[in-house]
């Protein structure tokens, strides 16, 4: 139980950053997915990824953005909350 109570104060007990957190390290996965494809030396899955969502770099790049957004929106929500 402690890791969850853990988990849900560095989100600061809201669902939404941790959603934003979730994002992020999608979007970070997505960037990196060209390297990791490099390193397994399997090119079949860089032309899947690319079939299936585009340039990779971009979608990510884009999911960090709405991350961001996403989080400090709710900090400001919670700064006026108090």
């Amino acid at each position: 139980m402690k890791l969850w109570a853990r988990l849900k104060a560095s989100c600061l007990h809201s669902l939404t950053i941790a959603w934003g957190y979730l994002l992020a390290a999608f979007g970070l996965l997505l960037q990196g997915a060209d390297a990791t494809a490099d390193a397994f030396g399997d090119p079949s899955l860089k032309e899947q990824l690319a079939q299936a969502i585009g340039d990779t770099r971009t979608v990510g790049r884009i999911m960090v953005g709405i991350s961001v957004v996403t989080i400090l929106a709710r900090l400001r929500s919670l700064r006026r909350q108090n």
